[in-house]
Protein backbone atom coordinates (compact mmCIF):
# COMPACT_ATOMS: atom_id res chain seq x y z
CA UNK A 1 0.00 0.00 0.00
CA UNK A 2 2.98 2.26 0.81
CA UNK A 3 4.88 1.64 -2.40
CA UNK A 4 1.08 2.34 -4.45
CA UNK A 5 1.57 5.84 -2.42
CA UNK A 6 4.65 6.79 -3.46
CA UNK A 7 4.48 5.96 -6.66
CA UNK A 8 1.03 7.44 -7.12
CA UNK A 9 2.57 10.60 -5.56
CA UNK A 10 5.69 10.18 -8.25
CA UNK A 11 3.34 10.12 -11.61
CA UNK A 12 1.16 12.97 -10.04
CA UNK A 13 4.29 14.88 -9.45
CA UNK A 14 5.18 14.21 -13.19
CA UNK A 15 2.57 14.94 -14.41
CA UNK A 16 2.63 18.96 -12.40
CA UNK A 17 5.80 19.63 -13.93
CA UNK A 18 4.40 18.20 -17.41
CA UNK A 19 1.87 20.77 -17.36
CA UNK A 20 3.43 23.86 -16.23
CA UNK A 21 6.73 23.53 -17.79
CA UNK A 22 6.59 25.85 -20.93
CA UNK A 23 8.75 25.04 -23.97
CA UNK A 24 11.67 27.47 -24.34
CA UNK A 25 11.44 29.63 -27.57
CA UNK A 26 15.12 29.60 -28.30
CA UNK A 27 16.03 32.45 -30.14
CA UNK A 28 17.40 31.60 -33.63
CA UNK A 29 19.92 34.48 -33.78
CA UNK A 30 22.67 33.22 -36.21
CA UNK A 31 26.35 34.05 -35.81
CA UNK A 32 27.40 36.52 -38.28
CA UNK A 33 29.96 34.96 -41.56
CA UNK A 34 30.40 38.10 -44.17
CA UNK A 35 30.83 35.16 -46.62
CA UNK A 36 27.04 33.64 -46.09
CA UNK A 37 25.77 37.05 -45.67
CA UNK A 38 27.23 37.44 -49.42
CA UNK A 39 25.55 34.28 -50.61
CA UNK A 40 22.56 35.01 -49.59
CA UNK A 41 22.37 38.45 -50.73
CA UNK A 42 23.40 37.53 -54.45
CA UNK A 43 20.48 35.30 -54.06
CA UNK A 44 18.36 37.93 -52.76
CA UNK A 45 19.15 40.05 -55.41
CA UNK A 46 17.89 37.75 -57.96
CA UNK A 47 15.21 36.97 -56.55
CA UNK A 48 13.93 40.67 -56.30
CA UNK A 49 14.75 41.20 -60.14
CA UNK A 50 12.82 38.14 -61.34
CA UNK A 51 9.83 39.63 -59.38
CA UNK A 52 10.60 42.98 -61.43
CA UNK A 53 10.05 41.07 -64.35
CA UNK A 54 7.22 39.76 -63.65
CA UNK A 55 5.99 43.17 -63.05
CA UNK A 56 6.78 44.97 -65.84
CA UNK A 57 4.75 48.42 -66.47
CA UNK A 58 3.48 48.07 -62.64
CA UNK A 59 4.68 51.03 -61.23
CA UNK A 60 3.61 50.29 -57.56
CA UNK A 61 5.54 47.25 -57.60
CA UNK A 62 8.45 48.56 -59.39
CA UNK A 63 8.98 51.26 -56.36
CA UNK A 64 8.84 48.27 -54.40
CA UNK A 65 11.53 46.01 -55.43
CA UNK A 66 13.37 48.94 -56.36
CA UNK A 67 13.61 49.64 -52.60
CA UNK A 68 14.18 46.32 -51.57
CA UNK A 69 16.96 45.78 -54.07
CA UNK A 70 18.47 49.06 -52.37
CA UNK A 71 18.30 47.00 -49.18
CA UNK A 72 20.03 44.31 -50.57
CA UNK A 73 23.14 46.18 -52.60
CA UNK A 74 23.58 49.75 -51.40
CA UNK A 75 26.26 52.07 -51.14
CA UNK A 76 28.45 50.09 -48.96
CA UNK A 77 27.97 46.96 -51.17
CA UNK A 78 29.73 49.14 -54.09
CA UNK A 79 32.39 49.96 -51.82
CA UNK A 80 33.40 46.95 -50.72
CA UNK A 81 33.09 45.20 -53.80
CA UNK A 82 35.23 48.37 -55.63
CA UNK A 83 37.92 47.03 -52.86
CA UNK A 84 37.89 43.70 -55.14
CA UNK A 85 37.25 44.19 -58.01
CA UNK A 86 36.23 48.07 -59.73
CA UNK A 87 34.85 46.88 -63.20
CA UNK A 88 31.88 44.49 -60.86
CA UNK A 89 31.60 47.52 -58.17
CA UNK A 90 30.35 49.52 -61.50
CA UNK A 91 28.20 47.04 -63.01
CA UNK A 92 25.83 45.62 -60.51
CA UNK A 93 24.31 48.69 -59.49
CA UNK A 94 23.99 50.02 -62.78
CA UNK A 95 22.53 46.77 -64.46
CA UNK A 96 20.32 46.74 -61.61
CA UNK A 97 19.51 50.30 -62.05
CA UNK A 98 19.03 49.85 -66.12
CA UNK A 99 16.88 46.67 -65.21
CA UNK A 100 14.69 48.79 -62.90
CA UNK A 101 13.92 51.46 -65.90
CA UNK A 102 13.67 49.23 -68.76
CA UNK A 103 10.76 47.51 -66.50
CA UNK A 104 9.46 50.93 -66.25
CA UNK A 105 9.11 51.66 -69.66
CA UNK A 106 7.92 48.27 -70.35
CA UNK A 107 10.81 46.77 -72.21
CA UNK A 108 10.60 43.44 -71.10
CA UNK A 109 13.51 42.60 -73.48
CA UNK A 110 15.90 45.15 -71.80
CA UNK A 111 14.80 43.41 -68.66
CA UNK A 112 15.55 39.72 -69.55
CA UNK A 113 18.62 41.34 -71.13
CA UNK A 114 20.07 43.11 -67.94
CA UNK A 115 19.27 40.61 -66.09
CA UNK A 116 20.85 37.62 -67.47
CA UNK A 117 24.09 40.14 -67.15
CA UNK A 118 23.25 40.98 -63.45
CA UNK A 119 23.50 37.12 -62.98
CA UNK A 120 26.80 36.60 -64.76
CA UNK A 121 27.89 40.10 -62.35
CA UNK A 122 26.42 38.47 -59.83
CA UNK A 123 28.70 34.73 -59.89
CA UNK A 124 31.89 36.89 -60.68
CA UNK A 125 31.28 38.67 -57.56
CA UNK A 126 30.88 36.10 -55.40
CA UNK A 127 34.25 34.80 -56.97
CA UNK A 128 35.52 38.12 -56.05
CA UNK A 129 34.21 38.57 -52.28
CA UNK A 130 34.12 34.74 -50.95
CA UNK A 131 37.03 32.72 -50.47
CA UNK A 132 36.86 29.20 -52.19
CA UNK A 133 36.67 27.35 -48.97
CA UNK A 134 34.08 29.06 -47.43
CA UNK A 135 32.16 29.53 -50.59
CA UNK A 136 32.48 25.29 -50.62
CA UNK A 137 31.76 24.74 -47.13
CA UNK A 138 28.31 23.07 -46.35
CA UNK A 139 27.87 25.13 -42.89
CA UNK A 140 28.88 28.71 -44.73
CA UNK A 141 26.07 27.86 -47.14
CA UNK A 142 23.46 26.85 -44.85
CA UNK A 143 23.99 29.53 -43.09
CA UNK A 144 23.26 31.61 -46.09
CA UNK A 145 20.10 29.57 -46.35
CA UNK A 146 18.98 30.39 -42.81
CA UNK A 147 19.46 34.34 -43.46
CA UNK A 148 17.36 34.55 -46.64
CA UNK A 149 14.39 32.32 -44.94
CA UNK A 150 14.54 34.97 -41.67
CA UNK A 151 13.83 37.29 -45.04
CA UNK A 152 10.80 35.95 -45.88
CA UNK A 153 9.44 36.03 -42.57
CA UNK A 154 10.06 39.52 -42.48
CA UNK A 155 8.46 40.07 -45.98
CA UNK A 156 5.56 37.83 -44.60
CA UNK A 157 4.90 40.32 -41.78
CA UNK A 158 4.81 43.06 -43.76
CA UNK A 159 2.27 41.14 -46.02
CA UNK A 160 -0.40 40.84 -42.93
CA UNK A 161 0.87 43.61 -41.01
CA UNK A 162 1.45 41.65 -37.97
CA UNK A 163 1.83 43.86 -34.94
CA UNK A 164 4.81 41.15 -33.94
CA UNK A 165 8.25 40.63 -35.65
CA UNK A 166 8.03 37.39 -36.92
CA UNK A 167 11.64 36.54 -37.07
CA UNK A 168 11.68 36.81 -33.24
CA UNK A 169 10.98 33.41 -32.20
CA UNK A 170 9.98 34.32 -28.63
CA UNK A 171 6.70 36.16 -30.76
CA UNK A 172 5.50 32.26 -31.80
CA UNK A 173 3.26 30.46 -29.53
CA UNK A 174 3.95 26.90 -29.37
CA UNK A 175 -0.04 25.89 -29.19
CA UNK A 176 -0.42 27.54 -32.61
CA UNK A 177 -2.89 30.22 -31.09
CA UNK A 178 -5.78 27.56 -31.10
CA UNK A 179 -8.25 30.26 -28.66
CA UNK A 180 -9.37 31.91 -31.03
CA UNK A 181 -7.78 34.77 -30.63
CA UNK A 182 -6.24 37.10 -34.05
CA UNK A 183 -3.92 39.30 -32.62
CA UNK A 184 -1.98 41.70 -35.62
CA UNK A 185 -2.19 38.34 -37.93
CA UNK A 186 -1.09 35.90 -35.93
CA UNK A 187 -4.27 33.52 -36.14
CA UNK A 188 -7.22 33.05 -37.86
CA UNK A 189 -8.00 29.74 -36.06
CA UNK A 190 -11.38 30.00 -34.11
CA UNK A 191 -14.29 27.95 -32.65
CA UNK A 192 -18.22 27.65 -32.34
CA UNK A 193 -19.86 25.84 -29.75
CA UNK A 194 -16.59 24.14 -28.90
CA UNK A 195 -16.52 22.80 -32.53
CA UNK A 196 -13.18 24.11 -34.05
CA UNK A 197 -13.01 26.00 -37.10
CA UNK A 198 -10.89 25.65 -40.29
CA UNK A 199 -8.46 28.77 -40.23
CA UNK A 200 -9.39 30.89 -43.35
CA UNK A 201 -6.95 32.95 -45.41
CA UNK A 202 -4.94 35.52 -43.63
CA UNK A 203 -6.09 39.29 -44.83
CA UNK A 204 -3.04 40.43 -47.02
CA UNK A 205 -2.29 44.49 -47.00
CA UNK A 206 0.55 44.58 -48.90
CA UNK A 207 0.46 42.06 -52.31
CA UNK A 208 4.53 43.50 -53.28
CA UNK A 209 5.72 42.08 -49.74
CA UNK A 210 3.19 39.31 -50.27
CA UNK A 211 4.71 37.90 -53.28
CA UNK A 212 8.25 38.96 -52.25
CA UNK A 213 7.86 36.33 -49.32
CA UNK A 214 6.72 33.45 -51.51
CA UNK A 215 9.98 34.30 -54.36
CA UNK A 216 12.43 34.66 -51.41
CA UNK A 217 10.66 31.18 -49.66
CA UNK A 218 11.19 29.80 -53.17
CA UNK A 219 14.76 30.61 -54.05
CA UNK A 220 15.52 29.78 -50.08
CA UNK A 221 14.20 26.79 -51.07
CA UNK A 222 16.42 26.17 -54.15
CA UNK A 223 19.30 27.11 -52.12
CA UNK A 224 18.95 24.15 -49.89
CA UNK A 225 18.31 21.74 -52.56
CA UNK A 226 21.79 22.86 -54.12
CA UNK A 227 23.43 22.13 -50.65
CA UNK A 228 21.83 19.19 -50.09
CA UNK A 229 22.89 17.92 -53.45
CA UNK A 230 26.33 18.34 -52.01
CA UNK A 231 25.79 16.41 -49.12
CA UNK A 232 23.44 13.47 -49.85
CA UNK A 233 24.51 11.32 -46.44
CA UNK A 234 23.13 14.03 -44.37
CA UNK A 235 20.00 12.92 -42.33
CA UNK A 236 18.27 16.10 -42.04
CA UNK A 237 17.92 16.94 -45.88
CA UNK A 238 14.87 15.33 -46.32
CA UNK A 239 13.20 17.21 -42.92
CA UNK A 240 14.48 20.81 -44.07
CA UNK A 241 13.13 19.97 -47.94
CA UNK A 242 9.68 18.66 -46.34
CA UNK A 243 10.00 21.89 -43.99
CA UNK A 244 10.50 24.10 -47.15
CA UNK A 245 7.67 22.32 -49.15
CA UNK A 246 5.31 23.56 -46.11
CA UNK A 247 6.48 26.91 -46.05
CA UNK A 248 6.07 27.42 -49.08
CA UNK A 249 2.24 25.81 -49.35
CA UNK A 250 1.64 27.43 -46.25
CA UNK A 251 2.36 31.28 -47.74
CA UNK A 252 0.37 29.88 -50.74
CA UNK A 253 -2.04 29.44 -48.24
CA UNK A 254 -2.30 32.83 -46.93
CA UNK A 255 -1.36 31.20 -43.76
CA UNK A 256 -1.37 32.91 -40.24
CA UNK A 257 1.65 34.46 -39.04
CA UNK A 258 1.90 32.19 -36.63
CA UNK A 259 2.15 28.99 -38.48
CA UNK A 260 4.90 30.61 -41.15
CA UNK A 261 7.24 31.02 -37.67
CA UNK A 262 6.40 27.70 -37.01
CA UNK A 263 7.59 26.34 -40.47
CA UNK A 264 10.72 28.43 -40.05
CA UNK A 265 11.81 28.20 -36.47
CA UNK A 266 10.36 24.76 -35.76
CA UNK A 267 10.96 23.09 -39.11
CA UNK A 268 13.55 24.51 -41.19
CA UNK A 269 15.73 26.65 -38.57
CA UNK A 270 16.37 23.67 -36.15
CA UNK A 271 17.27 21.21 -39.23
CA UNK A 272 20.15 23.33 -40.49
CA UNK A 273 21.34 23.86 -36.82
CA UNK A 274 21.67 20.37 -36.43
CA UNK A 275 22.47 19.20 -39.63
CA UNK A 276 24.56 21.00 -40.80
CA UNK A 277 26.19 22.82 -37.66
CA UNK A 278 24.74 26.33 -38.08
CA UNK A 279 25.88 28.33 -35.43
CA UNK A 280 24.22 31.12 -33.61
CA UNK A 281 25.44 34.07 -31.90
CA UNK A 282 26.69 33.75 -28.22
CA UNK A 283 24.16 36.09 -26.38
CA UNK A 284 21.57 33.20 -27.61
CA UNK A 285 22.30 31.27 -24.83
CA UNK A 286 19.84 27.80 -23.02
CA UNK A 287 21.16 26.54 -20.03
CA UNK A 288 24.78 27.59 -20.67
CA UNK A 289 24.57 25.85 -23.86
CA UNK A 290 25.36 29.16 -26.69
CA UNK A 291 23.97 26.76 -29.52
CA UNK A 292 20.99 25.20 -28.27
CA UNK A 293 18.68 24.48 -30.55
CA UNK A 294 14.87 23.94 -30.25
CA UNK A 295 14.12 20.42 -28.56
CA UNK A 296 13.03 18.40 -31.25
CA UNK A 297 11.17 16.40 -28.98
CA UNK A 298 9.21 18.76 -26.07
CA UNK A 299 9.71 17.42 -22.70
CA UNK A 300 6.44 18.29 -21.55
CA UNK A 301 5.21 15.75 -24.00
CA UNK A 302 7.54 13.20 -22.81
CA UNK A 303 6.87 13.63 -19.17
CA UNK A 304 3.65 13.01 -20.37
CA UNK A 305 4.06 9.85 -21.92
CA UNK A 306 5.76 8.60 -18.71
CA UNK A 307 3.28 9.25 -16.80
CA UNK A 308 0.46 7.50 -18.62
CA UNK A 309 2.78 4.47 -19.37
CA UNK A 310 3.20 4.71 -15.39
CA UNK A 311 -0.69 4.72 -14.90
CA UNK A 312 -1.15 1.96 -17.36
CA UNK A 313 1.29 -0.34 -16.08
CA UNK A 314 -0.05 0.34 -12.70
CA UNK A 315 -3.76 -0.42 -13.38
CA UNK A 316 -2.80 -3.80 -15.68
CA UNK A 317 -0.62 -5.33 -12.63
CA UNK A 318 -3.96 -4.35 -10.21
CA UNK A 319 -5.83 -5.73 -12.79
CA UNK A 320 -3.77 -9.29 -12.55
CA UNK A 321 -3.99 -9.73 -8.74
Amino acid sequence: MYVKKVVALCLAGIIVVGMIYTHPAFAHNFGGDQSATFIAKTYEIKAEVNQVAKNIGNADSIGYYADALNEYWNANDTKEMGERNSLLAKEIPDTINATLEAAKSGDSASVDSHISDLNGYLAEALQARVDPDKANNSTIQALAVAYVSKEVLEKYGTAINSTVDLTDMSNMNMNNMKNGNNTGGMSSSGSMNGMSMAPQPQAIVDQNAYDNSIALAMSAQQMFSDVASKNPSNTYNSKISDAFTKLISDLNAKADGNTIMMDVHEGIHPGLISGYNVPLESSSTTAGNPNAAVPEFPLPVLLTLISVAGVITITRLKGLR
